[in-house]
């Protein structure tokens, strides 16, 4: 959820609160205003009352409708107010709400109870109209101030935004540096800034990495090449024993391992950093097509049988070195680790159409899908895409090829899955061709 989101939420549950306590203040409030003026009336009228026994007999001062009722008493009362009901005298059966006073008056030493009614029913409707007039202007008030201030925020959070657009189309390898607009905001202006001066010092960090990796890459690869090639040239000599040709295989051996390990360190930093920029749609169908040709010579030594199920024209742009890379690591991971379904040794003299395992291609327009048969993992499946995790039995092994698949996966925003299924003892790796979210 956005900050603008978070905000306007806020403000219109605090808006809610405000305007509930608000209506049911205002009818309060309205309420006993109209009630005290009330109160002021039936008081005004008894007081009327009163002066007019001073000068009128009883007989004339009792109304049609009894109101007010004046009746001798022998006790003092003092002022009450009470709300009562009476049947209307247009619709017997209709109660109408009134307001009552009741209070003791002495007139030449005679006391009277005067009892004055007053029809509430027109004051309530007076009440409740007004407020719901007041109700309503309150809550288009709070509406209003609630639109008011979210317009007044995205105006305020645009800058932040602009700054947000700007880091977004940073991209250290193509060497294009940010422009951060100035702003009279200082706190805005300050974040600016220091966005400013860290991107210098990426850029520059960037710069000395990307140039220690070009270096590395080929400082590396030439003294290994010499030291392979005059290995090479040893190991052609007529005057070497059979132990001096052992020894000299395995520093070959280790040689080839040592280039492999570098150039596969060298990739992943390469990757890492994302130097490879030069994205294009590819047609992944034939891509996977070809290497999987390229690699049927090997899994037929294995003796595996291959099973192929490709989808035609299936795209994905990406870099397409990176594509091949991820490709043959996990065609080679299937080749290197592929073995018969209950572990047991290749046997040799199985005919072809027997085969000791299994290596299935399946290429849909939503994932990509190989799977081959093999032993469980000596080690956690968390730890299968880990650089240097490998299995023990091969040494000859970087640990980096499936390193270097979850790195070029996550590059893509492309979930890379792995299960492996106990029953069938079958590897599955998984790549899903459609980002997260999407």
């Amino acid at each position: 959820m956005s900050l603008l989101s978070q905000t306007a939420r806020y403000m219109l549950i605090t808006a809610l609160a405000i305007a509930l306590v608000g209506a049911v203040g205002f009818y309060t409030i309205i309420h006993r205003k109209i009630r005290y003026e009330v109160d002021e009336i039936l008081t005004a009228q008894v007081k009327q009352t009163a002066l007019r026994l001073r000068k009128k007999p009883l007989a004339q001062l009792t109304d049609w409708d009894n109101n007010p009722r004046i009746d001798r008493v022998n006790f003092s009362k003092k002022p009450t107010f009470t709300d009562t009901t009476i049947l209307d005298s247009l619709d017997s059966n209709k109660p109408i709400p009134i307001r009552q006073l009741q209070e003791t008056n002495s007139v030449s030493g005679q006391l009277y109870l005067v009892t004055i009614q007053q029809p509430y029913y027109e004051f309530s409707e007076l009440a409740r109209e007004l407020s719901v007039g007041v109700i309503i202007s309150f809550l288009i008030l709070v509406a209003l101030s609630v639109v008011g201030g979210l317009s007044l925020s995205r105006r305020l959070w645009e800058p932040f935004y602009a700054t947000i657009d700007q880091l977004n189309r940073v991209q250290l390898n193509l060497g294009a540096e940010p422009v951060f607009p100035e702003n009279p905001i200082r706190e805005f202006d300050l974040l600016n800034r220091s966005l400013d001066e860290l991107g210098q010092k990426l850029r520059r960090q960037f710069s000395l990495q990307k140039q220690f990796t070009e270096n590395a890459s080929h400082e590396l690869q030439t003294p290994l090449a010499v030291a392979s090639a005059e290995l090479d040239f040893l190991m052609q000599s007529d005057h070497l024993t059979e132990n001096d040709y052992i020894h000299l295989q395995r520093a070959t051996d280790a040689l080839g391992r040592l280039s492999h390990l570098n150039r596969s360190l060298l990739l992943l930093t390469q990757v890492e950093n994302d130097q490879f920029t030069n994205d294009e749609l590819i047609n992944l169908s034939e891509l996977v097509s070809q290497y999987t040709n390229e690699y049927t010579p090997f899994f037929e030594h294995k003796n595996m049988a291959i099973t192929r199920n490709i989808a035609a024209n299936v795209s994905l742009k990406m870099n397409r070195q990176l594509a091949v890379v991820l490709l043959t690591n996990l065609l080679k991971n299937a080749a290197r680790h592929g073995s018969a379904r209950h572990g047991g040794a290749r046997n040799i003299h199985a005919q072809p159409e027997e085969a000791d395992s299994s290596i299935d291609i399946e290429l849909t327009t939503r994932a990509l899908i190989i799977q081959n048969t093999g032993e469980p993992l000596p080690f956690s499946d968390n730890q299968l895409f880990n650089r240097f995790v490998k299995n023990p039995a091969r040494p000859d092994s970087t640990g980096l090829g499936l390193a270097l698949v979850k790195q070029i996966c996550d590059r893509y925003h492309l979930p890379l899955a792995y299960q492996y299924d106990k029953t069938k003892g079958t590897h599955e790796f998984k790549i899903g061709l459609l980002p997260q979210g999407s």
